[in-house]
């Protein structure tokens, strides 16, 4: 996934930007049906997926599989409904009440609601309990959060996503490269987190239903001078910051 996801993030800024490379989205498209193969073949029998094959499931793993199935199919490319629709009912069953929820775990679910609200299931209710404890999410668990309400209801959840827009500008770390986001304590490791993927999630929020000017032209800037090579440090970084720019 950690191949196959920018692959497709590739293609889809190629379309969106208008940019005509014959040769490079005929590479692209090889090895995204070969990733789709790979994931579908590695599912397991509750639907979910585990960090390798044949482990069992785990919840955050299960719904970045997801959410690469979905943008896949967003960009165009023939996904299998089954294996789709197995892995949306399993991260269903895993949504659980914030109260039951500790620490990455409520992160988790903030990605978890947003995945699902991409996949078109209706998951207004979990996203409205999650706003109400919304102080005990990460920074990139509020822009997950945030993001989720946007593709639920932008327009009937606008209070929501304001509040949280300006809950994290609040929190915007300015300097002269521009502006970024730093998660306090200790790094999630469980969902794979750094800053550098925070300020690309918020950025994407803000793309996406947020204020564009302002803000959102300093935390580009940012993300654009932490590049190495032309890349960001991780997969999950360069992914995320291929989303946030493209959008």
């Amino acid at each position: 996934l950690s191949r196959f996801l920018p692959n497709v993030l590739t293609y889809r800024a190629l379309q969106k930007a208008g940019l005509a490379r014959p040769e490079l989205e005929q590479k692209l498209a090889e090895q995204v049906g070969i990733g789709l193969q790979r994931l579908y073949n590695r599912q397991n029998l509750d639907g979910g997926w585990g960090w390798w094959g044949g482990e069992k499931s785990y919840p955050f793993v299960s719904s970045y599989v997801v959410f690469g199935l979905v943008k896949a199919d967003q960009a165009g490319f023939s996904v299998d409904k089954t294996v789709l629709d197995r892995g949306v009912r399993y991260l269903e069953e895993q949504l659980k009440a914030p109260a039951q929820l500790r620490g990455y775990e409520l992160n988790q679910q903030a990605f978890m609601v947003y995945v699902l609200a991409e996949a078109g299931e209706n998951v207004i209710s979990r996203a409205a309990a999650l706003f109400d404890v919304r102080e005990r999410l990460s920074l990139y668990g509020q822009g997950f959060l945030g993001l989720a309400l946007g593709v639920l209801d932008a327009e009937g959840q606008r209070v929501r996503i304001d509040a949280i827009v300006s809950d994290l500008s609040s929190r915007a770390v300015r300097s002269a490269t521009g502006a970024h986001w730093e998660e306090a304590g200790v790094v999630d490791y469980w969902t794979m987190n750094t800053d550098v993927r925070t300020t690309a999630v918020v950025i994407d929020l803000l793309a996406r239903f947020g204020p564009r000017e302002g803000l959102a032209p300093e935390a580009v800037r940012w993300l654009m001078t932490v590049r190495k090579a032309g890349h960001w440090e991780t997969t999950q970084e360069t992914a995320w910051s291929l989303i946030g720019l493209t959008d």
